[in-house]
């Protein structure tokens, strides 16, 4: 564009230099992941480029979901104690804790970290056993599996048979399980004794006071990591003094606290 300029000779037309428009300047990515949206939006971009950033990201995110399921199964392992045997196996003479003992005690501690289990059939390398599959996922993406193999359970003691094929398989399914859990939880089982243990060596109890402490705190909480601290240091507690009842009856406050706190986000 043209501009005019008043001068002694008179009217002269100054020529404007012209400018060259740029283009509206874009927020510097905050973010990998941001990075690799800019880069594949100009289509000059190096298609192999983004593919390697592409990459880098998935691999940065495998790493910190890894870290959070290390420390889900630190922080739950920490919380769990001793499973009491409460069965006896009649032909070996000898006293263990079936699936269910386990699973009390265990589930509200695992799933307070945000991990859970499934279980799968898999293909066994040796010809008539039967493999159980466990993976072990976490709430941000990680998971782990691990699988035990072995024989069907369909004989007793002295080698007969004494269930059906049906029955052999929940059996050996049941089996798998329950040993599946010990080991990746690291769990122990023992007897409980308490009959015959010294005076002043009785299990810890749980006071009426103690219970009230807990409803107030769980009620009081509003942040979902601290309520999760909160509710496994409870289980914790119900578990060493083997109080079910309580630990029935706080997990269903928990439970109700954790979805009003999560109803408000």
């Amino acid at each position: 564009m043209e501009t005019l300029t008043q001068e002694k000779s008179g009217l002269h037309v100054v020529e404007q230099p012209h400018k060259q428009q740029l283009p509206a300047s874009r927020e510097a990515p905050t973010s990998l992941l941001q990075a690799i949206a800019v880069a594949a939006s100009n289509p000059a971009f190096d298609v192999d480029k983004v593919e390697r950033l592409w990459a880098m990201q998935q691999q940065i995110v495998a790493q910190q979901t890894k870290a959070s399921w290390n420390a889900a199964m630190a922080r739950a392992q920490a919380n769990m104690q001793p499973i009491v045997n409460n069965k006896e196996n009649s032909h070996t003479k000898s006293r263990y804790a079936d699936l269910a003992a386990i699973n009390a005690i265990i589930v509200p501690i695992y799933a307070a970290e945000g991990l859970s289990i499934s279980f799968n059939s898999g293909a066994s390398q040796a010809d008539g056993w039967y493999r159980t599959v466990a993976k072990v996922a976490h709430a941000d993406g990680h998971s782990e599996e691990y699988h035990l193999d072995l024989p069907l359970d369909d004989a007793g003691a002295k080698g007969g048979v004494n269930k059906t094929g049906v029955q052999a398989m929940g059996s050996t399914s049941s089996y798998a399980r329950r040993y599946l859990e010990r080991m990746i939880f690291n769990l122990s089982t023992g007897d409980d004794n308490d009959g015959n243990k010294e005076k002043g060596d009785e299990k810890p109890k749980i006071t009426d006071e103690q219970k009230a402490d807990w409803d107030s705190a769980i009620e009081a909480e509003t942040d979902v990591e601290k309520l999760k601290a909160l509710g496994a240091s409870i289980t914790k507690a119900c578990n060493e003094a083997k109080d079910l009842d309580t630990y029935n009856l706080m997990k269903k406050k928990y439970q109700s606290r954790m979805a009003v706190i999560k109803e408000a986000k």
